[in-house]
């Protein structure tokens, strides 16, 4: 992320007029950038810079990303105007995030004068994997084998994770695969050296 969408972006927006401060953190699937402009310079100028920047900088951005980069015209040090709890007695965790993120959070960002709509504390599906320790011998001599096989599966971003007992390692997971059963017909191959 750091190299292929935050490097591209902060070049653009390090061109802008009455920036004044820049500064950015990326992580598995993820990068924020936070743009300060200087007082004199009006909002709606700075936010048509950013803009800009954004669709000038389209062609150095992975051909792949699930969505073009999106901005928030906010003030980071601002505290919440509303904040909601929702639950469900009928429908499990990960949905209610699901619907929320997807029909809710849309509508109240389209309301005139929300700069920006943040989801928090809910409960996003995870898969983790455990090799059995009869199998694990290639895991110790090449970690990476199970990172690439989940490659082969055709990912998109990084979402799980595999826990070893002297390192953890993110693995690219395909969307599609949402069970554990599913997992389990990735073929981890392995390679025999000869002498």
């Amino acid at each position: 992320m750091a190299a292929t969408v935050t490097a591209p972006l902060e070049r653009q927006f390090g061109e802008l007029q009455g920036l004044s401060q820049m500064t950015s953190s990326s992580s598995g699937g993820t990068s924020v950038i936070v743009l300060e402009f200087n007082l004199t310079l009006a909002i709606d100028v700075a936010e048509e810079e950013v803009q800009s920047a954004i669709n000038a900088s389209q062609s150095l951005l992975p051909s792949n990303l699930p969505s073009p980069p999106i901005y928030s015209k906010t003030n980071p040090a601002d505290a919440p105007v509303l904040t909601l709890g929702i639950t469900s007695s009928s429908m499990p965790l990960p949905q209610v995030e699901d619907l929320v993120d997807t029909r809710l959070a849309p509508k109240i960002s389209q309301l005139s004068g929300v700069g920006l709509v943040t989801i928090s504390g809910g409960q996003k599906p995870a898969v983790r994997i455990q090799a059995k320790p009869n199998r694990a011998f290639i895991l110790w001599h090449q970690p990476g084998r199970c990172a690439h096989c989940a490659d082969t599966v055709q990912c998109e971003r990084r979402q799980r994770e595999l826990s070893m007992p002297s390192q953890d390692y993110q693995i690219d997971a395909n969307d599609q695969l949402v069970t554990s059963d599913d997992y389990r017909k990735v073929v981890v191959p392995t390679v025999t050296a000869r002498r």
